[in-house]
C-alpha cells in the first residue's frame, strides 16, 4: 500500500493551482503563433492509422456517423464532418474513425490507497465532510489515441478505479486546472498529480483524467506546446480519454479489474478544467454520442473569454498575465499568420513562447506593474471600447472560445453546475455571471452557486463538499434545485 502523500499534496490536488507567477497560482498556457504551428497540428507524434477506415461508399467518422466517402463530405450538412470543424481561416480536414479513438497504447500502475488513508487524508485537509469514503482506489497512468486537426496523436491521463466495489459504476471525467505548458507538466509527470480522480474513485465512481494534448507526462513526448483554452482540442481529446477508459476496462487495461464502468458519465473540471468540462459536454453529442452525460460541474471556468481577456486588459491583475499564454495557444492552434506583436507588447511577444516551452512557472510576469507592458495600445483600444471588428482574425478566435458564440451547436442539454467566487480576480466572476442568463437563453440548464469573499483556487476548494453531493444528485437522477438563477455568494466555509 502506498504511503500518505505530503499534506499539501491534496491542496494542490483540488485547489488547481501549482503554478506561482503573477498569474496567482492558475491558469496559463499556450505556445507561439509563428514558430509552433506545425506542431500543433499533431505531425511530431503520429500512431496508428494515419485516416479513418474505408468501407464501400462511405466513411465513419469520429462521432460514429457515416458520411459520403466519394466527395469526402457529409451528406446532411455538405462539409467534411457532420459538426464544424477548424474555423477562423483554419481549412476544414475530416476527422479520423471513431474506431481508432481511445486505443490504449500503454498503461502503468500508479498509486493505490485503502479508504482509511484516505479518509485520514481528507480529514487532515480540513475536508472531512467528504468522508468516509465509500472504497479505496488504485490509480493507472495511460496513453490513449486522440487526434488534433484529423490527424492521430497520443495522449496520456490517468485512470482511478475503486478497489472495495465491484461490478457497473459511473464514470467522472476529471479535467484539471492549468499546471503547465509541455509534457513535463502534465499531471502524469508528477508525484501528487493524480489525486483528485483517486478521490473520485474513493467516492464510488471510475474516474478518468486526462492530461491534455502537448501534455504527454509520461512515454513518448508530444513534440508540441498544450493548446491552452482551445476548444477544439480540448474537448476532443477529453472526450476520448472517455473512450480510453471504456476500452481499459473492456480488455485493453489489467485483466483483474471487478468494476465496469458504465456510460452515464459525469463531466467535472475546475478552472481551465471547467473550461474543458462545458466545452467536452458541448461536443459530446457531435463527436462522441455514445456517453450519456449525467451533468456537468464546471468550478470557476473562464466560459467568456472575451469577457474575460476584457477584464485582463483593463487593470492590472493576475488575468493579465494569465491571458497572454492563452492569446498565444488559440493563435498557434488557429495557425494564425499574423504576428503574435500585434497583441503582445515587446518583449512578451518574443519571449513567452521559449519561456512556455522550457518552464512549467516561467514567472516572466512577476513584475508587471501596468497592462501596458503585455498588451499592445491597440489591444487595449479595441477591447476598451468593444470595437471588435477592428480586431479581425483575434476576435474570431475568441469568439469560439467563448461557449455562448460557438459555431457548434448546442445540442443537447445536461445539469450543469458553475461555480464562482466572489473574490476571484483570475477568472472574473463579473462575465461568469452575466454569461448565464445567456447560456440559459440558448436552453443551458445552470444551477449557480458563488463563495463569498473568496479567490479563485479557495473557493473551488471550499465548495467542493457541495460540488460532490450536486454531482452524486445528478447521477442518481434528481431534479435541479433551481435553474438559471445567478444566486447572491454564500458563504462556501459551512458546506
Amino acid at each position: 500500500m502506498t504511503s500518505l502523500p505530503r499534506p499539501a499534496s491534496l491542496l494542490v490536488a483540488l485547489s488547481l493551482a501549482p503554478l506561482a507567477t503573477a498569474c496567482a497560482g492558475d491558469d496559463s498556457s499556450t505556445t507561439d503563433a509563428s514558430a509552433s504551428a506545425t506542431e500543433t497540428s499533431g505531425e511530431s507524434t503520429t500512431t496508428g492509422s494515419s485516416g479513418g477506415s474505408e468501407s464501400e461508399g462511405t466513411t465513419t467518422d469520429a462521432s460514429g456517423s457515416e458520411s459520403d466517402s466519394d466527395s469526402g463530405t457529409d451528406s446532411d450538412t455538405g462539409t467534411m464532418n457532420a459538426f464544424p470543424v477548424g474555423g477562423c481561416g483554419l481549412a476544414e480536414y475530416p476527422l479520423l474513425d471513431a474506431a481508432e479513438m481511445g486505443r490504449i497504447v500503454d498503461w502503468a500502475p500508479d498509486l493505490k490507497f485503502a479508504a482509511s488513508d484516505i479518509d485520514t487524508l481528507l480529514a487532515a485537509q480540513g475536508l472531512g465532510s467528504l468522508t468516509p469514503v465509500k472504497s479505496g482506489a488504485q490509480l493507472y497512468k495511460i496513453r490513449y489515441t486522440t487526434q488534433d486537426k484529423g490527424v492521430m496523436v497520443e495522449a496520456t491521463g490517468f485512470i482511478a478505479v475503486p478497489t472495495d466495489l465491484e461490478g457497473e459504476l459511473p464514470v467522472a471525467m476529471w479535467t484539471h486546472g492549468t499546471t503547465g505548458f509541455t509534457d513535463k507538466c502534465g499531471p502524469t509527470a508528477t508525484a501528487d498529480g493524480g489525486f483528485a480522480p483517486l478521490l473520485m474513485a474513493a467516492l464510488g465512481v471510475v474516474a478518468v483524467a486526462p492530461d491534455y494534448l502537448g501534455m504527454n507526462g509520461w512515454g513518448p513526448p508530444s513534440g508540441f506546446l498544450h493548446p491552452y483554452i482551445v476548444p477544439e482540442p480540448t474537448a476532443i481529446a477529453s472526450l476520448d480519454s472517455l473512450r480510453a477508459l471504456q476500452r481499459f476496462a473492456d480488455g485493453e487495461g489489467p485483466a483483474d479489474l471487478k468494476v465496469v464502468p458504465t456510460q452515464q458519465t459525469i463531466l467535472w473540471g475546475a478552472s481551465e478544467g471547467g473550461f474543458a468540462a462545458l466545452w467536452a459536454d458541448r461536443y459530446a453529442p457531435h463527436y462522441a454520442p455514445e456517453f450519456e452525460i449525467a451533468g456537468v460541474v464546471a468550478a470557476i471556468p473562464p466560459s467568456d473569454l472575451i469577457g474575460e481577456v476584457g477584464y485582463a486588459m483593463s487593470k492590472v491583475s493576475p488575468a493579465t498575465a494569465l491571458l497572454a499564454p492563452g492569446l498565444l495557444g488559440n493563435a498557434t492552434w488557429y495557425e494564425i499568420t499574423n504576428p503574435i506583436s500585434e497583441l503582445l507588447a515587446a518583449p512578451f511577444d518574443t519571449q513567452l513562447p521559449p519561456a512556455l516551452m522550457s518552464e512549467c512557472d516561467p514567472g516572466l510576469f512577476n513584475s508587471i506593474t501596468s497592462v501596458d507592458q503585455v498588451y499592445t495600445q491597440y489591444a487595449i483600444d479595441a477591447f476598451a471600447s468593444m470595437d471588435y471588428e477592428s480586431l479581425g482574425v483575434w476576435f474570431c478566435m475568441l469568439e469560439q472560445a467563448t461557449l455562448h458564440s460557438a459555431m457548434i451547436e448546442y445540442k443537447e442539454v445536461h445539469p450543469v453546475l458553475i461555480q464562482l467566487g466572489s473574490a476571484d480576480n483570475l477568472v472574473s466572476p463579473g462575465p461568469v455571471r452575466a454569461d448565464i442568463p445567456v447560456l440559459c437563453g440558448q436552453g443551458y440548464q445552470i444551477q449557480h452557486i458563488e463563495c463569498e469573499g473568496l479567490g479563485h483556487s479557495d473557493s473551488a476548494l471550499a465548495s467542493l463538499p457541495f460540488q460532490k453531493d450536486w454531482a452524486l444528485a445528478r447521477l442518481a437522477g434528481e431534479p435541479l434545485d433551481e435553474v438559471c438563477v445567478v444566486n447572491d455568494p454564500v458563504d462556501c466555509s459551512k458546506f
